[in-house]
């Protein structure tokens, strides 16, 4: 029998308001939460970076509206062309996004069709767009997005092209059926991004989700790395999609490090909670960081106190 443990809930940080501008964590964390994230679009202090990147933004915005036409022309034409198509147009996008990539462990990389291979690829999450690094690295995978997706107008028609599996986010028994049936009748992994939202990746990795820890399915961790060297950070606690994907197309380039370290399998005597943690704190240890408690729920608690302060 596996050992029991405290829920995920009993274990993560409780908080209390301090009256300033933080919340302070009652356990011994190494991290506090606001240490997780950016909170500004402008990197501090000034300095010579930001006087020269101000200089190139006239250029930027000339060349902004070409590569978001490159984008948009390349996604149109995944929708309409046949699927094989995206073995072309995805490293076509990777480019037009200005992506760098650097893959370290190629040799762990899941392949199609190896029955041995690892069935879901997890990587801790810098950036709304960081499906693009591996881009042309993958020879192809599932993504996991609800149900409700599947209704929305073109999104959801692209969605389909990229191996979708729609889950009922209500409904955990359902969704563990549905991705276990779609795993089962392909040869190719699930890539998802455990923690559940965005940080900063300078000092910790937020909790991981449990769910597909406890599949039963053998795990694949990336380590992922953005040498951002812009005087403007990529993202910011309470920013918008929008806003970071307008910043994203303004910055010339992006130079991501991608480790695939060795596959990893559920122990005998684990939990899927204790599994999703020895997994988080193997990608925390090769990138530096450290592996935290936190949840995105907290996340999300975090970023409206945030707000409340600053409409005070």
């Amino acid at each position: 029998m596996p050992q029991r443990i405290r829920s995920p809930e009993d274990l993560q940080p409780q908080f209390s308001f301090d009256g300033a501008t933080s919340f302070t964590s009652i356990e011994n964390s190494k991290v506090k939460i606001e240490q997780l994230f950016n909170h500004g679009r402008w990197k501090e202090p000034f300095s010579i970076k930001h006087l020269l990147f101000c200089l190139y933004l006239p250029i930027g915005l000339i060349l902004w509206p070409f590569r978001l036409l490159i984008i948009v022309l390349l996604f149109t034409l995944t929708l309409f062309l046949p699927k094989s198509f995206s073995k072309y147009s995805k490293p076509l996008t990777k480019i037009a996004m200005g992506i760098k990539t650097k893959y370290n462990g190629l040799e762990n990389l899941p392949k199609k069709g190896d029955k041995n291979g690892a069935r879901i690829v997890v990587c801790n999450h810098l950036t709304d767009f960081d499906p693009y690094p591996l881009f042309g690295i993958l020879e192809e995978n599932h993504v996991m997005v609800g149900a409700h997706i599947r209704e929305v107008p073109i999104v959801g028609k692209l969605y389909e092209r990229f191996n979708t599996i729609y889950v009922d986010q209500n409904n955990k028994a359902k969704a563990r059926i549905d991705v276990l049936n779609s795993l089962s009748n392909t040869d190719f992994p699930l890539l998802i991004y455990p923690e559940g939202g965005l940080n900063n990746g300078k000092t910790g990795l937020m909790m991981f989700n449990k769910f597909v820890f406890g599949l039963g399915h053998s795990i694949c961790p990336i380590a992922m790395k953005l040498q951002n060297d812009w005087p403007v950070e990529i993202d910011y606690i309470n920013s918008s999609w929008f806003k970071n994907f307008f910043w994203w197309l303004l910055i010339p380039y992006h130079n991501f490090e991608l480790s695939f370290l060795p596959h990893e399998s559920i122990k005998q005597d684990e939990t899927d909670f204790q599994f999703a943690t020895r997994i988080q704190t193997i990608i925390a240890n090769k990138l530096e960081l450290e592996p935290t408690l936190y949840s995105y729920t907290q996340k999300r608690q975090y970023a409206k106190h945030l707000l409340s302060l600053k409409n005070k």
